[in-house]
């Protein structure tokens, strides 16, 4: 397998004498190094220096980074990908980033900034070049699998995606949520790609003037929704009819 070259300047990788280091996020406590070098630990970080003081290797926990400090070259392969986001559950029509990460035959992690491909299955209306995930709409909590592709390297991550905005209870059922103000929510489950016209009338006798208000296709999990305007001066009456 061919090794991949890693350029980095030369700096110096711990002071040598003894004194704090520290930040906002971490400290080291006070320590030396001899001619030999040495490793100093904490919670989160370790580091190792070298003879002098010049070079070393800095790592940190979370997120997983690593620092080579004062290595001019070095060659490394990679062992793994893997793919993290911020949940597992993902709730219907929402959005979040995707994480890759490359782990090195070294024992250390590079993050990746792009990847050659993304792939999904299930209730995912795409992933960007960012790798934002959006989930599409569904009728019930339901599984999907999202995929990153590096350098011949495969990472899956399944996700689950949540039926969070009210819906029917089975095929051909009107089910309505109250939105605020005038605004009604109007759920229906039907066949997935079919066209479907929703009509509005405001009394039910005979004989019914049914008006057109919205045409929407269903979705791939035959779920429709619309959003519309109840008249409070009267009865609202609403019906979906599959339309070419």
């Amino acid at each position: 397998m061919m090794k991949t070259a890693l350029l980095l300047f030369l700096g110096l990788a711990v002071n040598a004498f003894a004194a704090v280091q520290s930040s906002a996020n971490y400290s080291v406590l006070s320590y030396s190094m001899d001619a030999g070098g040495t490793r100093a630990v904490s919670t989160n970080y370790s580091s190792d220096g070298s003879l002098g003081g010049f070079s070393g290797l800095v790592t940190a926990i979370a997120p997983q980074e690593t620092a080579r400090i004062g290595y001019i070259g070095q060659l490394y392969e990679v062992t793994a990908l893997t793919l993290t986001a911020l949940a597992t559950n993902l709730n219907e029509g929402a959005s979040m980033p995707l994480s890759a990460v490359q782990f090195l035959d070294d024992g250390t992690v590079s993050p990746v900034s792009t990847v050659d491909q993304w792939s999904f299955t299930g209730p995912i209306t795409g992933i960007d070049a960012a790798g934002i995930v959006t989930a599409g709409n569904v009728n019930q909590n339901t599984p999907a699998t999202v995929q990153a592709r590096l350098e011949g390297w495969l990472a899956s991550l399944n996700i689950m995606v949540s039926d969070t905005i009210a819906g029917p209870t089975g095929y051909n059922r009107i089910a309505l949520q109250y939105l605020g103000g005038r605004q009604l929510r109007i759920s229906f489950v039907g066949l997935a790609g079919i066209n479907y016209a929703l009509d509005r009338c405001y009394n039910l006798a005979p004989p019914i003037n049914w008006t057109p208000q919205l045409t929407n296709p269903a979705d791939a999990n035959g779920v429709l929704i619309f959003t519309n305007l109840a008249n409070p001066a009267t009865n609202n009456f609403w019906r979906i009819r599959s339309v070419p």
